[in-house]
């Protein structure tokens, strides 16, 4: 798991990419699966089929 400030930085350079149309490069590719990756870990996270996935929330 990585430190909340650089989960944010990651954050930030995700959402300029995606703004600027750099999807397509080494640098997105690792910055979505690691944001992925921490969302899988926050959020109860199950196969929905179909090579998709589902997350499952709850309000408390």
């Amino acid at each position: 798991m990585i430190d909340h400030a650089t989960q944010q930085q990651a954050i930030v350079r995700l959402f300029d990419l995606v703004r600027n149309g750099d999807v397509d490069n080494l640098e997105f590719s690792q910055l979505d699966s690691l944001i992925y990756g921490a969302l899988e870990q926050t959020y109860q996270v199950t196969d929905a089929g179909n090579d998709q996935h589902m997350v499952r929330t709850t309000a408390l």
